[in-house]
């Protein structure tokens, strides 16, 4: 049995749920339906493949920024934090 990584934000009078490897969603009125509404989503997305075949789709870094910020004012843009990315070989 695989594993899957869900968030859970509330978003208003409802809880969101996200899962971050096949970017599907759920929704209810409490965290408990929000997580179920999801597990449909993710049992709905791998029963209509074929044989059970079917390719992760993996959130983007963008898609995440905006559902974790979703009703949050963007800061401006010295506000971002600057990354350095160093590679080792």
């Amino acid at each position: 049995m695989r594993e899957y990584t869900i968030i859970l934000k509330k978003s208003g009078d409802q809880y969101v749920s996200l899962c971050l490897e096949l970017t599907v969603v759920g929704c209810g009125a409490t965290k408990g339906e929000a997580i179920s509404s999801v597990r449909d989503a993710i049992d709905s997305y791998i029963n209509s493949t074929e044989a059970g075949v079917f390719p992760e789709r993996h959130i983007s870094l963008e898609l995440l920024h905006e559902f974790l910020s979703e009703g949050e004012e963007a800061p401006e843009e010295e506000e971002l934090p600057r990354l350095r990315v160093v590679a080792y070989d």
